[in-house]
């Protein structure tokens, strides 16, 4: 649809785009990114025809744009810049029924029904409608973009040229407009060439990026070119962490600012302080720890700094758990948000807390535990009897840097003990009578401070992957063994 072919061009003799070559396939939305200077608002001037071209061509369905007339170019492309200034005091509705001129006929050039039609589904799909009939200089900024942008839909173009098109937008606005394109995209095959400022954002929608530096096209490829973290510190100069989108299957960008690179060391013992009372037992830290969890409140992987496990009656069946954990923290005045939250039935006064260091690695687990729901997760089937007191509780925190992947391999360490230490102590599956390997609410956190070196691995070959595992098994132990103290005296 759209062929750039060794394009050369700037301002000066001197260009700024350097010799590029790249293609537009009809129905692909292509992202421009790269960093303010690399020539992005130059590229689109030459494509646009703002700017004359010094050497190569650019090819509109196969024939070059210069032999186009205004009116040819105006029936297949469309332009939507970051400016939102209009000359003449229009009303909204006569803004948007300028798009409709390349379509009109005759000499008086007046619209049909046809083109009202068009006029009207497109002020209804960008919301413009409201206010079709007040003054253009009269709206905001973001309403401006969008009026603009039902002009250019109510041309019916081929191809859709933006610049930096939800610059004057708020976030509900960006997705409602870029929604709307993806959706004229891929239900009427609109060709889209879009700048974009918004690394995500351009991640989100686009088919293919070209990433500009100095001129060139360093790549050229699908989203997944923004995994390449190393290439985009070299273009942005910034520290950049590429990670995946919870939902949907396409990179997300962190940047991380030289302020937040601090070397201030801490005393781990003097880090946190533990209440604990018959309802709750809460570890709070005084910054947010790097974590891993299962548990109700606060599961994968996050940045938190409370830690709370809640005792529940025996035959608890809350129909929603979690909103009767943030209920509960909302009475120890605990922000549930900042939060990891478990539950367990074992009394709270058999909690168990071990702290150690191994070879200079501190750390402490807290354990609560029960075995009523003991099970053997390779045999039989899911019990339907009713849940009986019992799960393990554990909650590891580490004076340690970890890596996500470290963060992974921690968890199973702290797993394998658990299982082990199950296992040591005979403790059986009650359905299917075989050893079991935990019980069938576990919860498990991990916790690091994010200090000292940092360490990609965690596993049982290393030395903090032993010291989570030695100390994870002894107070699993401990923790197991006051229950059955406790079921003893209840006989």
């Amino acid at each position: 649809m759209i062929k750039v072919e060794n394009l050369v061009g700037g301002y000066t003799n001197t260009p700024i785009i350097k010799g590029l070559d790249f293609e537009i396939e009809k129905g692909e939305f292509f992202a421009l990114l790269g960093p303010n200077g690399s020539g992005k608002t130059t590229l689109f001037k030459l494509i646009t025809g703002q700017l004359p071209s010094q050497k190569g061509d650019i090819l509109i369905s196969g024939k070059s744009i210069s032999s186009l007339s205004k009116l040819e170019k105006a029936k297949k492309v469309a332009v939507l810049t970051q400016e939102v200034n209009v000359s003449f005091d229009y009303t909204v509705e006569e803004i948007i029924s300028l798009g409709r001129f390349p379509h009109q006929k005759g000499i008086l050039k007046t619209l049909s029904k046809s083109d009202k039609q068009v006029i009207e589904n497109v002020m209804e799909m960008t919301k413009t409608k409201e206010y079709r009939h007040t003054q253009f200089r009269m709206i905001s900024g973001g309403e401006k973009q969008r009026v603009l942008l039902a002009k250019v839909l109510a041309q019916q173009p081929e191809i859709l040229l933006l610049d930096e098109p939800t610059n004057h937008l708020d976030i509900k606005h960006t997705f409602q407009m870029l929604d709307l394109l993806k959706e004229w995209q891929q239900s009427k095959g609109l060709t889209i060439f879009a700048i974009l400022h918004d690394l995500n954002v351009a991640s989100l929608y686009a088919d293919r990026i070209a990433l500009l530096h100095k001129g060139t096209f360093l790549e050229v490829g699908d989203v997944d070119t923004l995994r390449k973290e190393e290439q985009l510190k070299k273009v942005y100069e910034v520290d950049v962490r590429t990670q995946s989108h919870p939902t949907i299957p396409k990179p997300q960008l962190l940047m991380t600012p030289n302020y937040a690179t601090s070397s201030e060391i801490i005393n781990f013992p003097d880090f946190f302080h533990i209440e604990k009372n018959s309802e709750c037992i809460h570890v709070q830290f005084e910054r947010p720890l790097r974590t891993i969890s299962n548990g109700v409140i606060g599961e994968g992987i996050q940045w938190l700094k409370h830690f709370c496990n809640f005792h529940v009656e025996k035959h608890y069946n809350g129909s929603d758990p979690k909103k009767d954990l943030q209920n509960w923290m909302n009475k120890y005045e605990i922000p549930s948000e900042q939060a990891v939250g478990m539950m367990t039935a074992v009394n709270l006064e058999d909690l168990v807390i071990a702290k150690k260091q191994i070879e200079g690695v501190q750390l402490m687990v807290v354990v609560t535990a029960g075995t009523g729901n003991a099970i053997d997760i390779s045999n039989g089937v899911l019990s339907e009897s009713n849940a009986q007191v019992g799960t393990i509780n554990t909650m590891v925190f580490v004076n340690a840097h970890f890596t996500d992947g470290a963060l992974v391999n921690g968890f199973m360490s702290a797993t394998e003990a658990k299982v082990k230490a199950l296992q040591d102590l005979n403790i059986k599956d009650p359905e299917t009578n075989t050893l079991a390997t935990g019980t069938s609410t576990d919860a498990l956190l991990l916790a690091v401070t994010q200090q000292g070196e940092k360490t990609s691995y965690s596993g049982s070959g290393t030395i903090v992957g032993k010291a989570i595992g030695q100390t994870v098994y002894k107070a699993t132990q401990e923790a197991l063994q006051k229950y059955f103290i406790r079921l003893q005296k209840r006989c």
